[in-house]
């Protein structure tokens, strides 16, 4: 059965710290440089920080993708042999749910804590996927030697955006490009222990590190290794993470100029549902972008305030009761509000 994710405590498997306190930790080492809000809501929300820093400083920023599946565990379904762990699912063909080329991330929960360990770190170059049809198996000591004395209840598992999916394949928040001199610096990690630093070339369009030709834009980015990008100098950077909107009141900061939300719905929502013509200060120029097929493209939606209907800006259908989930963009012409609220409630189950 689903496993709802509440009021959970995020651990980093190296540190132990967690996830909230983490932040902060990360956070106050650039105040003076650096105006941020960040909002973290446990394994069941997001982290979306606006990042302006107008000089040379230093910014943290952290991914926490949506999740794949959720199940609980029973105790006889996760086994340890040294420093290996392997939780099996029955009801779960993990080869047709996760893509040998992508990285992973297995959550497992303790009660009121999670404990997060990735999975084909490497996919991007070399994949070496460790699961089967119903079992996952993931190599960490630390985490075995905790799980031999308690047992996990449930575990998440979510797949790992790239840094192409976080900060753009072409620089989409306008880091300074150039060469390894040049450019503003972005370390990610490649294990729990090592970060390197990759720039965005500005005569190659890609994320590159000094003397590789490869595309470091297909890294993954873990939700519990923040990046750190390290300003050259410039203007302010606009960043956002992929993550879930709990199923109440969830605040969203969107507060710069031509700023990109992106975030995700964990149940369908219409986007009368959201409330979004009452938050958005221009909503028939703002755009908001949401697939309103299962599955299907992005397309552009505004609000026309003279039928208090949201449209889709191509075609002028009307789309107010059309069911949304997955993934919502907002695109501000304007300047928004400190926070703008995204209502996300159950819908009615169609008769």
């Amino acid at each position: 059965m689903p496993f709802p994710l509440n009021d959970l405590m995020f651990m980093n498997p190296v540190y132990c710290l967690p996830a909230a306190l983490f932040t902060c930790v990360l956070l106050s080492a650039t105040a003076a440089s650096l105006h941020a809000e960040t909002a973290y809501s446990t394994p069941c929300g997001y982290i979306q920080t606006d990042l302006n820093a107008k000089t040379t400083g230093y910014l943290g920023l952290g991914v926490h993708p949506e999740a794949l599946m959720q199940h609980t565990l029973e105790e006889n379904n996760i086994t340890v042999s040294g420093s290996k762990i392997t939780i099996t699912d029955p009801d779960v063909n993990f080869t047709d749910l996760m893509e040998t080329d992508s990285a992973y991330v297995l959550e497992l929960i303790f009660g009121d804590e999670a404990m997060a360990l990735p999975l084909n770190r490497d996919a991007w170059k070399k994949p070496a996927p460790s699961w089967t049809a119903n079992k996952i198996t993931v190599d960490d000591k630390s985490a075995a030697d905790l799980i031999k004395n308690s047992k996990p209840v449930s575990y998440v598992l979510r797949k790992a955006r790239t840094l192409n999916d976080v900060l753009g394949g072409d620089n989409t928040f306008s880091l300074k490009s150039g060469t390894s001199g040049t450019a503003d610096a972005v370390y990610i990690s490649t294990s729990p222990s090592i970060q390197i630093p990759v720039y965005h070339s500005a005569t190659e369009n890609k994320w590159m590190r000094r003397g590789s030709r490869d595309d470091m834009g297909l890294l993954p980015v873990f939700n519990h290794e923040p990046l750190k990008i390290v300003r050259k100098a410039g203007n302010g950077v606009q960043a956002f993470v992929i993550g879930e909107v709990a199923q109440k009141h969830q605040r969203l900061q969107l507060s710069q100029e031509s700023t990109l939300l992106h975030t995700g719905l964990p149940v369908p929502q219409t986007l009368l549902s959201t409330s979004l013509h009452t938050a958005l200060p221009d909503p028939s120029s703002d755009v908001v972008y949401v697939p309103l097929t299962p599955g299907g493209p992005l397309e552009p939606c505004y609000y026309d305030s003279s039928s208090g209907q949201w449209k889709n800006r191509d075609t002028g259908e009307n789309v107010s009761s059309t069911a949304v989930e997955g993934i919502l963009n907002i695109l501000s012409v304007t300047r928004l509000p400190a926070y703008t609220t995204v209502q996300t409630n159950t819908l009615p189950t169609p008769q």
